[in-house]
């Protein structure tokens, strides 16, 4: 009897979000894992868009990056706790965000306060 792949159950998806959680190095752990685990494993490449969001500071595409996805039973925990954990560091960002744009601007559109808070026109002037 064969032995299943090292690949094939290693749960990649699990170990990149844990990396992102803890605000490790998943980039270094995203390129060691193996493009035909990529390809099989469309919830790996969720995974990182999260990070990339992240990592790019895109902090309104990283909720897009979570919804985007039907992740799996097995997954839907640690990116709860992922979320729960993202939306606190947002709230500060949010603010410190808001606080720099009062010192920087004297007038500034809605629309433009909306991309800079990462959230949608009616949240930016509520």
């Amino acid at each position: 009897m064969e032995g299943v792949p090292f690949e094939e159950e290693w749960p990649f998806a699990i170990h990149l979000l844990a990396h992102i959680y803890v605000n490790d190095t998943a980039r270094f752990l995203w390129k060691s894992i193996p493009a035909a685990v990529k390809e099989r494993q469309p919830e790996v490449v969720a995974a990182w868009a999260i990070g990339q969001r992240l990592w790019t500071r895109d902090y309104a595409a990283v909720h897009e990056a979570i919804r985007a996805f039907d992740w799996s039973q097995q997954i839907q925990p640690l990116v709860a706790a992922f979320s729960g954990k993202f939306f606190v560091f947002r709230k500060v960002y949010t603010k410190r965000m808001f606080q720099l744009l009062l010192s920087a601007y004297s007038t500034i559109s809605i629309q433009d306060t909306a991309l800079f808070l990462g959230m949608n026109e009616d949240d930016a002037t509520s």
